[in-house]
């Protein structure tokens, strides 16, 4: 028999263990507490009170980012605290089996990673390394499937994949050359430049009495250039520079002085071939030149108004703006993005840019653009084009005034081809006034022919200062901070897509000189078929440019 004292002695013995065993159900699940469920990396605690789904708030690195290392590691950042166990990728093989995957071939095949994602604050961000280096020139996209989910169990709303991807650095090295210029054009000596290559330091370089400075065997790549030299505002700016054995012209500098005083910096926006001011064109901007950022990492400033004017601060964004160099991005429906350079010393104006209208498979436009200087160093500049004639005997030199149709009072800067297959001379900024001065050829394709086999030259004549007579006019051309790019939508390609476009960017040498010998084209060349040329000559009869 069990006397009332023993049986009440057992009734608290069960009772204390019934409320140990209950207190702790709150904080444990199948899988057993929830910070053992945690480690384990079980895919998740469904709750009742937390059903927002996570979502994939950045990917590095970016999309439609350049030349990136070979050896880059992939990370995502989500939302929110994500379920350690939801988030994998494949490490035994190229199957596109996890959850975080990449690939360079639309996901037929994913690149094999050397282990698990690695998680990070506070479990948002997942990292994976590649189990060997990523192929050069290579293009990768990124995707995170639906079957991640956070430590409540909500999932991805869609599967989340890059639209162009990533293209990672091609193998070999190249040259760059570059120049800086006090703020009047006359040479800036003593500027030190910081070359810097995926984050890394790669090369510093001097200004030598003339402003120039070098460096040889540098890794391709986007090149992050800052400069410095006391008595003048820091400046930084970006060059690209992609082909094994190449030697680019970056954009000669002009420092402003450290006694600049924030003000404002306008311009307006026109069609590069039309001419027509364009309205509604969005515009974004950061520090530094030639910066080739996106919309997400610049900072909106509002949009152009009805005659193409662009201004800031506005009423849109009224912060006020710091002296120094800012690059600005263009971006309208139809057009291509595009950026340009503007400066804040004071108040500024006349910092105009243009754009392309987007082309079709096989064309190219070929935009030259001048701005404003002070002292006033280019007022009339000429783009002039050599390429196959009609039946591939000979080269066609096109250039002003041609009167090719026997129409001058219509305009005859054009030679065709056939239905739709025309090289034109769109726009001829003749500058009879004062610069800021644009000029702009396109090849248009017909559907049978798209650009034409044969060498296509291009060039550009500084024609106010053609004769070459005085010190000025040999001089003038190289401080003028002359630019070309070029758009090239090549067979086969989506030119409606920004990543499948050739981009190339070409600045006026700091040599003397009247014609500069900008680049030449091949489609059957290597590559994407451009060969930088940049040199400059003298010229004094435009009809013998070529």
């Amino acid at each position: 028999m069990i006397s009332s004292s023993k049986f009440n002695s057992f009734f608290v013995l069960i009772f204390v263990t019934l409320i140990f065993v209950l207190n702790s159900c709150s904080e444990r699940s199948e899988y057993g507490l929830k910070s053992d469920y945690e480690k384990l990396g079980a895919a998740c605690i469904p709750s009742s009170g937390e059903v927002t789904p996570p979502r994939v708030s950045s990917v590095s690195p970016t999309d439609n980012s350049t030349y990136n290392s070979p050896a880059t590691t992939v990370a995502v950042t989500f939302s929110e605290k994500m379920a350690t166990g939801s988030v994998t990728t494949n490490t035994s093989d190229t199957t596109c089996s996890g959850s975080f995957q990449l690939s360079s071939d639309n996901f037929t095949t994913c690149i094999k990673m050397s282990a698990a994602p690695v998680a990070s604050d506070n479990d948002t961000i997942f990292t994976i390394t590649p189990a060997s280096s990523l192929s050069a020139a290579t293009t990768f996209k990124v995707k995170i499937t639906t079957s991640v989910t956070d430590i409540s169990c909500n999932t991805l709303g869609s599967d989340n994949t890059s639209i162009v991807g990533f293209t990672t650095s091609p193998s070999g090295s190249g040259t760059i050359i570059g120049s800086v210029q006090m703020d009047n054009g006359s040479a800036l000596s003593g500027v030190g430049v910081s070359d810097a290559l995926f984050g890394s330091t790669v090369a510093t370089m001097t200004s030598d009495s003339n402003g120039d400075f070098s460096q040889a065997s540098l890794a391709l790549g986007m090149h992050s250039l800052t400069y410095s030299k006391s008595g003048y505002l820091g400046l930084t700016m970006q060059e690209l520079l992609e082909t094994d054995g190449e030697t680019i012209n970056l954009e000669t500098v002009r420092l402003l002085n450290d006694n600049c005083t924030p003000g404002t910096m306008s311009g307006k926006v026109t069609d590069a071939v039309t001419g027509d001011n364009m309205s509604g064109v969005n515009l974004y901007y950061t520090s530094g030149i030639n910066k080739n950022f996106t919309w997400r990492t610049g900072t909106y400033f509002g949009q152009t108004n009805e005659n193409g004017v662009w201004s800031l601060p506005n009423s849109n964004y009224p912060s006020s703006i710091s002296e120094g160099w800012y690059t600005i991005l263009s971006n309208k429906s139809g057009y291509y993005k595009d950026y340009h350079n503007a400066e804040v010393c004071g108040d500024v104006s006349n910092q105009d840019n243009s754009l392309s209208s987007q082309l079709n498979e096989g064309e190219m436009r070929i935009m030259l653009k001048w701005p404003k200087t002070d002292p006033v160093t280019a007022i009339d500049l000429d783009a002039h084009l050599s390429h196959p004639d009609n039946d591939s005997n000979g080269n066609f030199h096109l250039y002003y005034n041609l009167n090719t149709c026997g129409c001058l009072d219509q305009g005859g800067d054009y030679l065709v081809y056939g239905a739709g297959d025309n090289v034109t001379l769109d726009f001829d900024d003749d500058n009879s006034t004062a610069p800021p001065g644009k000029e702009t050829i396109t090849i248009l394709s017909g559907a049978a022919t798209k650009v034409r086999s044969g060498t296509f030259s291009y060039s550009v004549h500084n024609y106010t200062d053609r004769a070459a007579d005085t010190d000025a006019k040999k001089t003038n051309f190289s401080k003028s901070r002359a630019k070309v790019k070029v758009f090239y939508c090549p067979l086969g390609s989506d030119c409606n897509n920004e990543g499948s476009v050739v981009r190339k960017r070409f600045h006026v040498p700091n040599d003397n000189g009247t014609l500069w010998r900008v680049f030449t084209f091949d489609s059957s060349g290597s590559g994407s078929g451009f060969t930088r040329v940049q040199d400059m000559t003298y010229e004094s009869t435009t009809a013998n440019v070529y």
